[in-house]
């Protein structure tokens, strides 16, 4: 979060402490002392407190880059920058630069580099420069945007281990973007009211930090009032960073003290002990064994432990595990609550998956700043942990969520309570596309009580006096290669789509204009959500990623989305390099020359049952329209071993071949296909086969 109007800039220094890494376990005897006296529906009605606590600007490769299992850093499908580069290989001037860990940095004089990862200072987060380093999609421009190599620092498990415990604990949503490329206010405004007004008609657009004032519709808060839904504040208005996203409506701003709307939203907890942190955990404790708590909760903190860069992560670790205790200080109130940990932005901190955007004209998601129509968002990946019995298990859930995604899971609860209460302002395309939690849940399998081997998380650093002098780390003596990300896979939870693309066809026109179509797919009953795509130049031609969002399969028939591209003239003259990316390492290549030989090659994707294997498998139709054999060269970049295996297919015959690729690699795949006598020509089909089970990650 960064507003200059109200908040310091500041420039701080880090270097990490070098604790101890291990496994987190469940606590076996907890659970079954108290499974045998706990009953429940297996559904999500047995859910009887929902508390959110959204932590301030960390991006999710600078938190989680590293952590064994989600899609950091070590990604092979991530988006290929200008030249050919790694999108981790970033520009930095006329050099290029890799993330790199804060804990290298030398410290200042007199500080220790402990100190130092956890100061390690805000960068500019505003709406020009998150969108200047998205690049309409790019993802190349982060340093320049920034204006600080500071931007491709991260933290490791040594630096922030209560986090990386948690993640190991409970699910961890690795697909978890920011509602808009903004900063603080826009986000949270998007937490408690769906969205930040781009019509205009009710105070906004709120779309920059300082706009978030003066709004007037109805919030997400007062739907759950309407409802007969319980809730609650629980902030020291005085000491809340300005984080309140109530706050920032004028019914909540003018409301009379006595009023309802005051005292569940602005007013403050008592102060039993003079500490922000310390009076929440209190006040949310007393609620817990009193059996005052709310049904839904929101917790803000204060700035010192919000986790703002421009304090420490340890302070934030220290007020995460307060929460957690005074929850947990009634076993029946722990058991039955889900604990929503997100962040609001990604202050400026790298991330390296592209935001889901929607196509151009895309209703309620663009507005005009400073004449130029932009897409609100998504925002960049920030983290995203549910804590809860349902969750439990160190799992993954790689679907798209975004921060509209906390009020959606709230109004399928509420709706399966018999109390439902529906947010009116989320726009349809983030409904399409966005999930509503749902997915991170197993409610038929709880496993009950707290995680044994949690960190005692009790160190607290004093920001001010301790972060504010501290310099702007130097990447003068930092590694600049790509981060190595911990070994071993998670399990995964299922997703509720199946893309796939492939060229459709090639069309001549006159003036030397060649059109290459591509076809995308969401493909199969499992495809039950609309699957945003983009498709990137990756030589020959300027502009993009151009944004689609492919409708869900329905009445038997593929979710379906075609366009072109101009290869001719000016654009190639017949050389094409275009690559589709999608959520959870979907990616697919298509790059040749029509001038060449493999102009009469073709490769077309698909998915199938194997009657063999008796399960879903990746088919490939190698065809060959020439007057010559070709042979395809299928190679395994990475899961399936064996091969490379070879096709020789005839003058206008096809070859078929697929790969039992669930059985074999749990559904994972990335296979190059390339042919004989046509160097240029190169396809590559990279993703995960979706069978309505959990699996493992990539």
């Amino acid at each position: 979060m960064i507003d200059l109007n109200r908040r310091k800039f500041l420039t701080l220094s880090s270097k990490a402490i070098a604790l101890g890494m291990g496994g987190y376990a469940v606590d076996g005897t907890l659970k079954t002392a108290r499974a045998a006296s706990t009953t429940g529906t297996g559904t999500i009605t047995d859910v009887r407190h929902v508390v959110i606590l959204m932590q301030e600007n960390r991006s999710f490769d600078h938190y989680f880059g590293t952590l064994q299992g989600v899609r950091g850093f070590a990604d092979k499908a991530g988006v290929t920058l200008s030249g050919g580069y790694s999108v981790f290989d970033q520009p930095n001037g006329s050099a290029r630069r890799y993330p790199w860990p804060f804990n290298t940095t030398s410290p200042a004089s007199g500080q220790t580099g402990a100190v130092i990862t956890q100061c390690d200072g805000s960068l500019d987060h505003s709406w020009s420069t998150q969108h200047a380093a998205w690049n309409n999609g790019k993802m190349d421009s982060w340093v320049s945007a920034k204006g600080d190599v500071r931007t491709l620092g991260y933290l490791t498990r040594q630096d922030i281990p209560f986090h990386y415990a948690l993640a190991d604990a409970y699910t961890i949503c690795d697909h978890y973007f920011c509602s808009t490329l903004s900063a603080t206010g826009p986000n949270r405004t998007y937490l408690w009211g769906g969205m930040i007004d781009p019509s205009g008609s009710n105070g906004g657009p709120a779309y920059d930090g300082g706009s978030e004032s003066g709004l007037t519709w109805e919030t997400y808060a007062e739907e759950l009032q309407a409802a007969g839904v319980s809730w609650k504040v629980y902030q020291n208005a005085a000491d809340n960073f300005g984080d309140n996203g109530l706050a920032y409506f004028s019914q909540f701003a003018d409301a009379p003290t006595s009023s309802s709307l005051y005292q569940r939203a602005m007013a403050s907890v008592p102060a039993v002990t003079g500490s922000t942190p310390n009076d929440i955990a209190t006040a949310i404790k007393n609620d817990v064994l009193a059996g005052a708590l709310p049904q839904v909760s929101w917790i803000v903190a204060s700035q010192d432990y919000s986790e703002h860069p421009d304090a420490p992560p340890d302070n934030g670790a220290y007020f995460l595990n307060l929460v957690v205790q005074a929850l947990a200080a009634d076993p029946a109130t722990f058991d039955s609550t889900v604990l929503i940990l997100n962040y609001d932005e990604n202050d400026g901190f790298f991330d390296h998956v592209p935001p889901p955007v929607p196509p151009a004209g895309t209703a309620g998601e663009f507005i005009t700043v400073s004449g130029q129509t932009q897409p609100i968002g998504m925002g960049f990946r920030v983290p995203m942990i549910i804590c809860s019995p349902w969750t439990r298990g160190g799992m993954v859930d790689s679907q798209i969520y975004d921060h509209t995604s906390v009020i959606q899971f709230l109004e399928t609860w509420t709706t399966a309570l018999g109390t439902p209460a529906r947010c009116s302002t989320i726009s349809a395309w983030r409904r399409s596309v966005s999930g509503d939690l749902t997915g991170a849940f197993n409610f038929a399998a709880p496993v009950f009580g707290l995680p044994s081997n949690l960190p005692a998380a009790t160190t607290v650093i004093s920001r001010t006096g301790t972060c504010d002098p501290l310099p702007n780390p130097s990447d003068g003596n930092a590694p600049n290669n790509l981060p190595q990300q911990e070994t071993g896979t998670r399990t995964a939870r299922a997703l509720p789509y199946q893309p796939d693309a492939n060229i459709a066809s090639f069309q001549y026109g006159s003036k030397g204009q060649i059109l290459v179509w591509i076809q995308m797919q969401n493909v199969g009953a499992v495809a039950s959500r609309a699957v945003p795509l983009a498709i990137y130049a990756n030589a020959y031609r300027s502009g993009g990623a151009w944004q689609y969002t492919v409708a869900p399969y329905s009445n038997g028939s593929n979710g379906s989305v075609e366009d072109y591209f101009n290869i001719g003239t000016g654009y190639g003259s017949g050389a094409y390099d275009l690559t589709v990316v999608g959520p959870n390492r979907f990616l697919r290549r298509f790059a040749g020359n029509v001038n060449k030989s493999g102009k009469t090659c073709g490769v077309t994707s698909s998915y199938a049952v194997d009657p063999a294997a008796g399960q879903l498998a990746l088919y490939f139709a190698m065809t060959n329209s020439g007057t010559s054999a070709v042979t395809f060269s299928i190679t395994s970049n990475n899961y399936t071993g064996g091969g490379p295996w070879h096709y020789a297919v005839g003058a206008g015959a096809t070859a078929n071949a697929h790969f039992d690729v669930v059985g074999n690699s749990s559904g994972w795949y990335d296979f190059t296909i390339t042919i004989s006598g046509d160097s240029t020509w190169i396809r590559r089909y990279t993703g995960h086969l979706e069978t309505g089970d959990v699996s493992i990650t990539g």
